[in-house]
């Protein structure tokens, strides 16, 4: 297969399996050498945050001399972005052949799984035969029956910052999503718990823990954020943040700690390998700016309250171009817009993305217009972002990693 064939052989494939759990990626694994069984983790999961912070934590074990696979999802403007060994994605003809390779196994065993686990094993397979020393492993979905959940043991599990997403998959309540994300926690690894939560969160993770002989690390809140230097106090120690956003210094203590336990059981880190690592730890889409273009990919209720409250910090106008998916919950990420519009009178232009799964742009805004906000309707972000040309002010770019990806590649 060209690389071009192997992503559209990635892309043809279910994305779900019809069987529930990791069997059949079990399967497929110990058809390719149980790859996963020769790999030391860090487990990274949640619902927002997850990506920067196993970004962070990829950077310091990077900075501490340590070959780091790093598995993430989604991707922004490549598929490449999901796997990377010391911040540089596989090449496009070690991917083709991995696909290839993993392709003819899985029908030749029947082994064929959903299209997020292929990835998965296409992840474990490479970071094997590079001899990475350590991987860091993003969730894709909840986490208990999550591909990456097929690992039988992590040196350390992170859990951020944990909200309503996913709900018609994880249940509706806090409570319910927390299990299923929980669900990553191994037998006598230690979990970082990102410190700012929701009471049932604490509960459930100090009862999960219990269960399973695992010490629960709960990071300290980080002081005196400086917007400008995007720096902070953690337990004494001045840090530096490349990633916009004072959430960013929450995400950070949970690196710092993880990065902590790790030192402590054997890992050669020490306070300027973590230091480094956030300095340069960098994700695409998180409060990115490009001219007067912000891009954030906050997709649910509590990443676009977070994203407001950045954006409460600047002075200049504001425009909203936003895509929502038709599962997500519309409604709310709606009205928080609009309040914040209604507040500081800024405009939306509703998009729309050239995908099944999202809101029509005449949907999106007549969802704004039931919130006394008259939103523009743009067929793409591309004609939303052409009607802003000459736009004096802040143009913020929300309501979808998606959308984030399609801004990025229009602006770079």
């Amino acid at each position: 297969m060209t690389y071009d064939q192997a992503l559209k052989y990635i892309h043809s494939i279910p994305k779900f399996s019809r069987v529930l759990g990791n069997d059949l990626l079990r399967v497929l694994l110990g058809k390719l050498d149980d790859p996963h069984k020769k790999l030391k983790f860090i487990h990274v999961g949640g619902t927002n945050g997850k990506g920067s912070t196993a970004t962070m934590i990829s950077e310091i074990m990077q900075s501490a001399g340590y070959k780091t696979g790093l598995f993430t999802s989604p991707y922004l403007v490549r598929f490449n972005e999901r796997i990377r060994i010391n911040g540089e994605p596989i090449g496009d003809s070690g991917l083709a052949e991995i696909v290839t390779y993993i392709k003819q196994i899985s029908e030749k065993f029947d082994a064929e799984v959903s299209e997020f686990a292929f990835i998965t094993a296409a992840a474990m397979v490479y970071f094997l035969r590079e001899n990475c020393d350590i991987v860091v492993l993003e969730v894709g979905l909840g986490g208990r029956l999550d591909a990456t959940n097929v690992i039988e043991s992590s040196e350390v599990t992170a859990l951020t910052a944990v909200g309503l997403d996913h709900c018609q998959y994880l249940g509706g309540s806090i409570d319910s999503i927390s299990r299923e994300k929980l669900g990553i926690v191994k037998r006598g690894s230690p979990l970082v718990l990102y410190p700012k939560q929701d009471d049932i969160v604490f509960k459930n993770a100090k009862e999960t823990c219990a269960k399973l002989n695992s010490e629960l690390i709960i990071p300290d809140f980080p002081t005196e954020y400086d917007q400008n230097s995007r720096s902070f106090d953690y337990k004494g120690k001045k840090y530096s943040l490349a990633m916009n956003g004072e959430f960013q210094a929450l995400n950070a203590a949970t690196a710092i700690e993880a990065a902590a336990k790790l030192s402590n059981i054997g890992y050669k880190i020490n306070t300027n390998d973590i230091k480094n690592g956030l300095a340069r730890a960098k994700i695409d889409g998180r409060l990115e700016r490009i001219g007067n273009v912000l891009i954030d990919g906050a997709h649910n209720p509590q990443a676009v309250g977070a994203l407001l409250c950045e954006l409460e910090k600047q002075s200049e106008p504001i425009h909203f171009i936003t895509a929502i998916m038709d599962d997500k919950d519309h409604a709310e990420i709606t009205r928080l817009i609009a309040e914040f519009c209604k507040k500081h009178n800024s405009e939306v232009t509703a998009a729309r993305l050239d995908m099944p799964r999202c809101l029509g742009s005449d949907k999106l805004a007549a969802e704004f217009a039931r919130r006394e906000i008259a939103a523009a309707a743009a067929e793409s972000p591309a004609t939303a972002l052409g009607a802003l040309e000459d736009f004096n002010g802040l143009i913020c770019a929300c309501g979808s990693l998606y959308l984030a990806g399609e801004m990025k590649k229009l602006l770079t």
